[in-house]
């Protein structure tokens, strides 16, 4: 069996649908890779089974508890966390808090959408990285982290083990960002697993080959018929 990239993705009441639809509907399910699982951060379970139901009505069923995810020996690659503004009430909870910041320890890469990234630097794991944030809660929230180097300007930021993207649909391009740096050609995939960061820092892969990741981005994108904005710098928004 080929080795696979495992995505444990954050969910809560109210999370914002796009954030989490949006950049992992494209990677996981055209790939052999990629796996999903949605962690439910809430200790009580929500009628019918529907722990997190969005705005919208839509809702979902976690494959986990974050207690079984912690209780979980099998490692992990990527930590995924969503924005919305019912993350507001997560930052209130140290409890919480500590629980995500021992998911983002033993994760080898976190990527966060819009206000994601508020409830990983409540963790503190972001204090002394670069990371941006939704614009419009920008300078309402993130003078609260001021151990957080703060880019208001980018679609995206990439720092370490750090993957923050701006507003909501900045967290498609951000996605297509993420195949580049974690895809690893079926060719080349090994069953070597790579320890975390203790600091921090970006783990490499194993046989992770730049080009093509590159490549297997832009084909995806193309695919979907999307234009991916490659360049974090090029923010129209800001």
């Amino acid at each position: 069996m080929p080795l696979q990239h495992r995505i444990l993705a954050l969910v809560y009441h109210d999370f914002e649908a796009l954030d989490l639809f949006g950049p992992l509907g494209t990677i996981v399910p055209r790939s052999d890779y990629y796996t999903l699982e949605l962690v439910n951060v809430h200790t009580m379970a929500a009628p019918q089974g529907l722990e997190c139901s969005i705005k919208n009505s839509i809702g979902i069923m976690p494959n986990m508890s974050i207690a079984d995810a912690l209780k979980d020996t099998e490692p992990f690659d990527t930590l995924f966390i969503p924005g919305g503004l019912s993350m507001i009430h997560l930052l209130s909870d140290p409890m919480l808090l500590k629980k995500i910041g021992q998911l983002v320890d033993r994760a080898r890469l976190v990527f966060t959408v819009c206000t994601g990234s508020l409830i990983l630097a409540a963790t503190g794991r972001l204090n002394g990285r670069e990371a941006t944030c939704n614009k419009r809660i920008f300078d309402e929230m993130t003078p609260k982290y001021p151990d957080v180097k703060w880019k208001r300007q980018g679609r995206w930021v990439d720092d370490g083990k750090f993957l923050t993207s701006s507003g909501i649909t900045a967290g498609i391009d951000a996605g297509f960002a993420f195949l580049a740096k974690t895809y690893v050609a079926p060719e080349s995939r090994s069953r070597e697993v790579q320890p975390p960061s203790e600091n921090g820092d970006e783990v490499v892969l194993p046989n992770f080959d730049k080009e093509k990741a590159q490549e297997h981005a832009r084909s995806v994108a193309w695919e979907l018929e999307y234009r991916w904005n490659d360049d974090s710098t090029d923010d129209p928004f800001v």
